[in-house]
């Protein structure tokens, strides 16, 4: 299961339930400013998470905001209440949603931490944010991975077909390096200075480069005695 799908899925489940009319994600104060907000809404905060290799697991952590608009024209303490029993019952069903077995590609956090909220930026809106975490199992399938590297046993024999070429730049290059002794050969590692820089089709950025077999076009100019390290194969 992948990350789009993980968002997806809750953004489905949110938006079936029928107290819920609309769906977010991003910032949230983004989401409490916009006024063609459609109240009761459900907003996805993305909290980090965790990729375990042992466990063979990614655990996604998220924030989940239940929001409703108060009524203020009288008896706005017990509107308030009201909004957010409504927005707890509704966080409670997503959570019974999600936690369906009917789920088996994803793990959903036992206990959730609840907290009730009031904010006053401009209407004013009253809810629950719930923190949960959704963990979801990878086979860690080396072979399946796209990649140029297929050799992971670093024998004598297969190190005699990489290569390593060390460039000190003067600073004149501009973004372009010319290295005669790499022209034609597969690029699968450039370092610069302390740091992996990575390889693109096009508009490198600072941290990324082009490769025509000819030319390592950057995405920053050089400085004076900037150290390249490329390791390379032949094709």
């Amino acid at each position: 299961m992948t990350l789009n799908q993980v968002i997806n899925r809750i953004k489905a489940l949110s938006l079936g339930h029928k107290q819920v009319r609309s769906f977010y994600q991003g910032l949230v104060t983004d989401f409490l400013a916009d006024k063609t907000t459609k109240y009761p809404a459900v907003f996805l905060q993305d909290n980090g998470g965790k990729i375990s290799l042992s466990g063979h697991a990614t655990t996604l952590n998220y924030r989940l905001f239940l929001m409703d608009l108060v009524h203020v024209s009288e008896d706005s303490k017990q509107n308030e209440q009201d909004v957010q029993s409504d927005m707890v019952s509704i966080a409670m069903d997503l959570l019974a949603q999600m936690n369906n077995g009917a789920y088996s590609d994803w793990i959903v956090s036992a206990d959730n931490n609840l907290q009730l909220v009031v904010e006053n930026d401009n209407d004013m809106h009253a809810g629950c944010i719930v923190d949960i975490s959704i963990r979801i199992m990878y086979q860690q399938n080396i072979c399946q991975i796209p990649t140029d590297i297929t050799n992971y046993i670093p024998t004598d024999e297969s190190m005699k077909f990489l290569y390593d070429s060390e460039y000190m730049a003067t600073g004149n290059e501009g973004v372009m390096l010319n290295i005669p002794e790499i022209v034609g050969k597969k690029i699968l590692l450039i370092t610069r200075g302390s740091a992996v820089i990575y390889k693109v089709s096009y508009s490198p950025s600072s941290a990324e480069f082009t490769w025509n077999d000819t030319t390592i076009t950057l995405g920053t100019a050089t400085n004076m005695n900037e150290r390249f390290l490329i390791l390379y194969r032949n094709y």
